[in-house]
């Protein structure tokens, strides 16, 4: 599953770092239309003062040179205009289509009086303060303003009187027709006292228009060029046309809310767009592994995919479509669940079915001897007999031997769960394992029952020290012996030998030349319920003998392990590890 988590990881962090990019790629976009329609809205309203700070734009080759940009100079001769740029000195750098006349430094008065009146030398000024050099460098543009020359003529000529006399209203309107220009003179009290010209290039100003004129003189059609006579109080204003002139559609916050509106519709239709991208992307897979959780659950294991869903998720090839790529590994793994779910189901069954044959021999087990002790128990209670002394003793002894393997039964039964489901139940010491084994060997020499097998052991040469749990690991070396007698007939040879095979573990070996077993036996051999149906083998027991040597050997960390050819021999090996680990 790393591939899978590495591919989610990997395909997740895309489509984040994607829409990220996405987000900064329209803000820049929607920042450069801001720029833009701000850039677009001063030049319409101001277009000289637009024209200044291109020209600073397009400046400086390098953090420290300022030098102006070529082609400027053709541009701004065709426009009559002229650029200065000034240092913080007051020194005159680098300059375009100045008159020979002109400075080419300012001092501080010079700098103040530009700036107050706006004019020098009969050129209207437009100022931009470039900071983001080293030092501030101040960009100058000049325009030889016509309307602006001849009302400074006019005023010189006729300020002197309060009214035109009517006689010369004619001169002013010849001087006035070249450039279709119209002049109004107000007194103090903001009366009209006289009007020259064209009246229709005039519009009628509202007092603050004066300031809106100043700000942005090209939203109306006309230019208007503004003296006040010192002497008389007067107020000279004449109008020209603007051939700058630009009708505003909408004003600049109208253009940025419009700007904000489409990029927000735009990011929230691509957001939608993706959320439907996704929400068919991942949730057609989980229907499909919806589905196939509800099979499990009703134990159709062996249908992982309908016919449907197969087709949906494979190409022809067998290969996974692109779509479904993304879980390749997912559709791989509920296969192997599947697999596995169905192996377990059969297993689950065989074992339910095994442990029912158990359970009845284990009954037929237990009533086989209690039928035989409620026999004698009847007889003894019923007083019909005179039992003799030998009888009794008969009779008692086979009582006890019945008992005894009632018991053997049920505490193999007990200890077999105990094993199973607490460890805390073995005391490990460090035992000398030889002597271990050779009192185990001596117990089934003694036993005369078993006089017809051959029973040996090859012990280490020197003495050999195991952390064991004494009684459990006797318990555990006589169930293989006894399973190795049980199962084999009389005259059967059986060899325990102890080796080891390298410094860290020990090896047990119960080898036997017996009838061996065959290949289900040997593989369900340790399973708790099962016991071997050989015709020659006995049947007597809980079949919980090789489950119970087993799980000994798992207590002592180690490991238990059989080969066997039928009618030849079986050899079964217990490694335990030297340390208990």
């Amino acid at each position: 599953m790393k591939r899978l988590r590495r591919r989610l990881f990997l395909h997740f962090s895309f489509q984040f770092i994607s829409l990220a990019v996405g987000m900064i790629v329209l803000f820049v976009l929607l920042m450069l239309i801001l720029v833009g329609v701000m850039t677009k809205h001063e030049a319409e309203v101001n277009y000289y003062q637009a024209k200044v700070e291109s020209v600073a734009m397009d400046t400086g080759n390098s953090i420290n040179i300022l030098k102006m940009a070529e082609g400027w100079d053709e541009n701004l001769a065709e426009e009559e205009v002229w650029v200065q740029i000034i240092n913080d000195h007051g020194e005159v750098i680098d300059a375009s289509n100045v008159p020979s006349d002109f400075p080419d430094s300012y001092g501080q008065h010079d700098l103040y009086r530009m700036q107050h009146d706006k004019e020098l030398l009969g050129y209207s000024l437009y100022f931009y303060l470039e900071t983001t050099y080293d030092e501030p460098h101040l960009f100058v543009l000049g325009k030889k303003e016509k309307a602006h020359t001849l009302l400074q003529q006019l005023k010189d000529d006729y300020s002197s009187e309060d009214i035109v006399d009517q006689a010369r209203v004619g001169e002013i309107a010849e001087k006035l027709q070249p450039m279709d220009g119209y002049l109004e003179i107000w007194d103090e009290n903001n009366q009209l006292l006289q009007s020259i010209g064209k009246s229709s290039n005039a519009k009628e100003d509202l007092p603050l228009d004066i300031y809106i004129r100043n700000i942005k003189p090209d939203t109306y059609s006309s230019k208007a060029s503004f003296h006040r006579d010192q002497e008389t109080g007067h107020l000279w204003v004449l109008y020209t046309p603007n051939e700058h002139k630009k009708e505003l559609q909408l004003t600049s916050l109208q253009e940025i809310i419009m700007a904000f509106a489409i990029s927000v519709a735009i990011f929230l239709l691509l957001a939608i767009m993706l959320s439907f991208w996704n929400g068919f992307r991942y949730g057609n897979p989980l229907f499909i592994f919806t589905s196939w959780l509800s099979r499990m659950g009703n134990g159709q294991y062996e249908e992982v995919l309908t016919e449907k869903e197969k087709k949906l998720i494979f190409k022809k090839n067998g290969k996974v479509r692109m779509k479904y790529r993304l879980y390749a590994e997912v559709f791989q793994a509920f296969y192997d669940m599947a697999e596995k779910l169905d192996q377990s189901k059969k297993e689950r069954e065989r074992l339910e079915k095994t442990r029912e044959e158990w359970m009845t021999g284990l009954s037929h087990d237990l009533r086989t001897p209690l039928t035989t002790m409620q026999g004698y128990g009847t007889l003894l209670e019923s007083g019909q007999y005179d039992w003799s002394k030998q009888e009794l003793e008969e009779i008692g002894k086979t009582i006890d031997d019945k008992s005894k393997y009632m018991l053997s039964l049920i505490e193999d039964f007990s200890l077999s769960f105990q094993l199973k489901n607490d460890t805390s139940i073995a005391n490990f010491e460090p035992t000398e394992i030889n002597g271990v084994m050779e009192t185990i060997l001596e117990k089934f020499h003694e036993d005369r029952t078993l006089s017809d097998y051959h029973l040996s052991l090859e012990p280490l040469g020197y003495s050999f020290k195991l952390p064991i749990a004494k009684r459990w690991f006797e318990r555990m070396v006589d169930n293989l012996i006894y399973n190795a007698i049980n199962h084999n007939p009389a005259g059967t040879t059986i060899k325990v030998k102890l080796e080891t095979a390298d410094p860290s573990h020990l090896k047990i070996v119960i080898e036997d030349d017996g009838i061996g077993m065959d290949e289900e036996t040997r593989k369900n051999l340790f399973n708790r319920y099962y016991r071997g149906t050989h015709t020659e083998a006995r049947t007597e027991g809980s079949g919980l003998g090789m489950s119970i040597a087993m799980q000994i050997a798992k207590l002592h960390k180690g490991s238990v392990s059989v080969e066997s050819v039928v009618g030849r021999w079986t050899v079964v090996e217990i490694v335990l590890p030297v340390g208990g680990e």
